[in-house]
């Protein structure tokens, strides 16, 4: 299993958010994380990523524990994080942005190379590389920041909520984009608002509420099961 996250409880201050979570993601995979706002979908992400350190429970990946590591060791091993907040830079160019994530990247000195694998995903950005990066549609700004995490060149990539504020036509691009990167061979953890995008690109699905995982299985079974869609995932 690439990633194992092993009873997990990660606190905000005196806020208990994730409580006993537990999940695998296997390699090649797309697993996706769905859940109501506040569920405790993001908070899972950063805690594997080390931003909302653990208190109990480990995290492994590839069978190393990585739970104890600085956030930029467990980069290195491979992780890349897109966040629902995109953080494109300001006042950089959408190249300058790309750059920036390949600092301290494996990558490092394959600019032009993986500024290339990126123009095969994000032709869009190709042509844009000399432009500010806050200039360019909503759109263009999430694929910006699911391409400044895929030049690292990660077996594993955390993507939080990339349809966020996204209309229906975009949002079927972004869902391609995803597919696209996993068939490249790069296992994908998605967190998502939008269920039906979710579960229909996906391969398995867990339910959290409430900081607990709820229930977990194929991603179609889910979507076809009115009852967990009534008790976990409608407003």
């Amino acid at each position: 299993m690439l990633l194992k996250v092993e009873d997990i409880d990660t606190y905000y201050e005196m806020s208990h958010i994730l409580q006993g979570v537990t999940l695998e993601v296997a390699d090649k995979e797309i697993v996706t994380m769905v859940g109501r706002n506040g569920a405790g979908k993001t908070t899972t992400l950063k805690s594997i990523l080390g931003l909302a350190p653990i208190k109990n429970g480990s995290i492994t990946f590839n069978d190393t524990q990585i739970n104890k590591l600085q956030t930029h060791q467990i980069v290195q091993k491979g992780i890349a994080y897109v966040p629902e907040e995109r953080r494109i830079i300001p006042g950089l160019s959408v190249r300058e942005n790309i750059k920036l994530a390949l600092l301290k990247s494996k990558n490092h000195d394959r600019e032009e190379e993986m500024i290339d694998r990126v123009a095969t995903h994000f032709p869009v950005l190709k042509e844009r590389l000399d432009q500010d990066g806050t200039s360019l549609s909503g759109g263009e700004q999430q694929m910006l920041a699911i391409a400044r995490a895929l030049v690292t060149d990660p077996q594993l990539m955390l993507i939080d909520e990339p349809s966020e504020g996204l209309m229906p036509l975009l949002v079927e691009a972004i869902a391609e984009i995803v597919q696209q990167i996993n068939d490249s061979g790069v296992t994908v953890l998605l967190v998502e608002q939008n269920i039906e995008m979710a579960l229909t690109i996906s391969h398995r699905a867990y339910v959290i509420d409430e900081g607990r995982i709820q229930t977990s299985g194929s991603s179609q079974d889910i979507l076809a099961d009115e009852e967990i869609q009534r008790r976990y995932l409608t407003v």
